[in-house]
Order: C-alpha cells, then structure tokens, then sequence
C-alpha cells in the first residue's frame, strides 16, 4: 500500500496526464521515487528488480553517475542548439559512431529523438534516395507507434489510425516457433522464408519498392531469431533486387546481443540501421540513422526533405557519448559474454520448470519467455481461469513479488540491464522459478 505522498503523485498522474497503451480508467502505474543500478524503489521503500531495462533501454543500468555528470556539465555550457548549428559533441558522436561502432559500409548519422522517429526518417531517406514508394517489413514486428513507423509495424494492433497508408507492404516473419509449417532444419526453414520473400519481390515488382525494414532481432514480439543464414540472404535478395536493408536495432543494439550492432553476428552490411534506446541507455531522449556511404553521398547534392527541431539534441548527444564510454570502461561486453552461457542454461530451467512455458528464446541478454495451454498445440496463454487476462494478472504477481517488467500477447521480456552480476542474475532466476507458478496453476 503506497504512502499517502505516492498516493498523492499516482491520482495527480492519473488525473493529468495520459498513460499509452492502456484505457485511463485501468491505468495502474508503479510510483517510483528512486532507482540505481538494476533497481527501483516504490514510495514506500519496496524494492523492484527492473528485469526488462524498462523497454529495453536502460543497458547501462539506473543513476550511473559519469552519464549524470556528463549531461550536467552539458546543461552547464549549452542545452540546446537549433540544428542548423553545431557543437563540439555532435561531430564527435558522429565520428565515434560511424568511425569505431557502426559497420565499415556506414559514412553518416542522422540524429533523432528515439527509435519510432528512426524509422520514420529512415523511411524518407529511401524514398527520396531511391525515387520507388513501396516499403517492406514483416508481420510480428514492431518499428514504433507513429504513423509511419506505425504502418511499419506488423502487429495484428497496428496502433495505427486508418486509413493506413499505401504502398507498405507485410511479408511473412520468419519465426518458426509460431509457423504452421514444421521444418526438418535450420537450413531447410531459411530456404522456405527467402523464397516466400523473393516471390512477393517480384509480385510487388522491384522497381517499385524502395526499402526492405526487419528488426535485427525481433524485439517486443518476442525475441524471435531466424533460422541461421536468413538475414544474409536477405541482404543478398535486396543488392540482388536494388532494395535499401534497413536494419532495426532500436532494442538489440549497443551489446544487447553482445556485439555493438546484432547484423554483427552474422557479418551482415545494411544499408541503414537505425537506433535509439541503448545508445545513451534512457538518459535522455536521442535515437538515430545510420546511413551507407552510397547513400550519404546522395544527399551531398540532394536536400534532406525534412527536419527536426531537436536533431542532435546536446543533452542526448552528451549522454550517449558517456555512456559509449561506460560500455568501454565497464566492458559491458564481456559481461554479456560471461553470463550468455548462464542466462541460456536458467532460460532452459524455467522452461523445463514449467509446463506452461511453451518456448523460451534468448541471445546474449535478450530473451524472451512464451506461455502456452498446451505444449502440443502452441496455443497461447490469454486467459486465467477466473477470465482475466493472463498477462495482467502474471504483472501483478511479479510486481508483488519485487519484479517489473513487460510483455505482448503470451510472452514477457528477461533483459536485465547488461551491468547485472552472475550472483543477481541467479537470484532473478531463482525468483522467476518461484513466481511462474503462478502461470502452471492456470492450466
């Protein structure tokens, strides 16, 4: 039960203020007063273990003190410049991530608030480059909730407001988990899904589409990975076909997967990447384009059609460059490939656990855990026996128990922020064990 302080400031959020995702009369929002490291505490002193980097933005972890500093001494000098002009810590983020992280391939950034308007951007960019108007991206997929990025997203809830707009096409998410179609192998499903695609390429006609859009890794869907060599071909069919690959890494990159950008993992060059979230860990707003040499050299002599009054904003800007530094200083890295192994095995144990555990997905420390009826049919866990919905219900355990963090459909997110030791990852797990019973008491 909250203090009456937490009471106060959870009726004055309600009463003011519009929570997303949710009709205003069930909002229900922790309050939180402070947080550091992999931890937040409510009003009332009750601690809760953030066992989702939020949404899989706080890589870093709560109250790191050289990322504060850093947007202080910013705030300090200059908080704000229109982007017409320049600072000394826009050119140097710029060369830090197109010179030491990004893909050899990549000349350029273009800095935006957060991932959707990413995507948005990114989807300009390929049009006006390309002069073509189609645009791809697959079911099961999530690339933000503003109108373009909306229509973007292949959610069965678009959170898109119709009429859609022409021109963006869905092609079928290569998640072999929830396909009708059985595959004998890796190799065999990664064949069946490219061949699908290369198909509706030609049926869409080439000369028409602009842009291919995949997260690297599915994200909020559920952390699906596509059978080994998928991406690859993917980049094989649009050079193949003058497509622009847009890589999403808004969640999986800046060491999520354990490598700066997961296309890493398969040695795979897109044309564009776009992100936001781990790059500066939620310190403050910033996201962005990476963008090709190709490309960039386009608009040497193109004009960029668009603006954002806050591209290049000096306080995200100023963050992401501390927190670029902490990865390196911290070896956030090495810690994700320490405890890859440990998070793969505790996945696995919940999964034999727990009978309604129907599938468990991880890479690096990125994972997602999917709730079934039934094991044999897949059918998902919606419900709970009373008639709830399953996934509110499993939130208030978990948030009883010390834990936050998200889910969509039947699954939920395991992404501690990467700075979380092998003793605190045991102890979640050893929790998580407890808590999930939870889900086997509703079959």
């Amino acid at each position: 039960m909250l203090n009456e302080n937490g009471l106060r400031i959870k009726e004055e959020s309600k009463k003011y203020t519009v929570f997303t995702w949710a009709a205003q009369k069930q909002v229900d929002p922790l309050c939180i007063e402070k947080a550091d490291g992999i931890y937040m505490w409510d009003y009332d002193g009750k601690r809760y273990t953030d066992l989702s980097s939020q949404l899989v933005n706080v890589n870093i972890g709560f109250n790191n003190e050289n990322i504060i500093k850093a947007i202080q001494d910013q705030a300090a000098a200059l908080t704000y410049i229109a982007p017409k002009h320049t600072y000394d810590k826009r050119g140097e983020l710029g060369r830090v991530l197109v010179e030491e992280i990004a893909p050899k391939n990549m000349d350029r950034v273009l800095f935006t608030l957060g991932g959707a308007d990413s995507n948005e951007y990114a989807i300009r960019l390929a049009k006006a480059y390309s002069g073509k108007d189609k645009v791809f991206s697959k079911y099961e997929s999530y690339h933000g909730s503003t109108y373009g990025a909306a229509n973007l997203t292949g959610e069965a809830m678009r959170s898109s407001p119709f009429p859609t707009i022409p021109g963006f096409i869905k092609f079928t998410a290569p998640h072999m988990y929830t396909y009708d179609i059985q595959f004998d192998s890796e190799q065999e499903a990664c064949k069946h899904f490219l061949n699908r695609l290369e198909y509706q390429i030609n049926l869409e006609g080439a000369d028409n589409i602009a842009a291919l859009f995949i997260e690297t890794i599915t994200g909020s869907n559920g952390v699906y990975l596509y059978p080994k060599g998928y991406l690859k071909g993917v980049r094989e069919l649009c050079t193949k076909y003058g497509i622009i690959m847009v890589c999403d890494e808004v969640m999986s990159g800046f060491f999520r997967c354990g490598t700066w950008f997961a296309c890493e993992l398969e040695d795979v060059e897109p044309d564009m990447i776009t992100f936001a979230k781990g790059v500066n860990s939620g310190y403050a707003p910033l996201g962005g384009v990476l963008i090709s040499k190709e490309i960039s050299e386009f608009f040497d002599t193109h004009p960029l059609p668009s603006g954002l009054t806050y591209n290049s904003h000096a306080l995200g800007v100023a963050a992401a460059l501390a927190c670029i530094e902490e990865y390196k200083k911290k070896d956030i890295q090495g810690n994700v490939k320490k405890l890859e192994s440990m998070f793969k095995e505790k996945m696995e144990m919940l999964k034999k656990n727990h009978p309604s555990i129907g599938d468990v997905r991880y890479i690096g420390l990125f994972g997602a855990i999917e709730f079934v009826k039934d094991r044999e049919t897949r059918e998902p866990l919606m419900l709970t026996k009373d008639g709830q919905m399953f996934l509110s219900s499993l939130f208030s355990v978990l948030y009883e128990k010390g834990y936050a963090t998200f889910g969509h459909t039947s699954s939920i997110m395991v992404a501690p922020p990467l700075i979380v030791t092998e003793e605190q990852l045991d102890e979640i797990f050893t929790d998580l064990d407890e808590i999930l019973c939870f889900a086997d008491n509703q079959l």
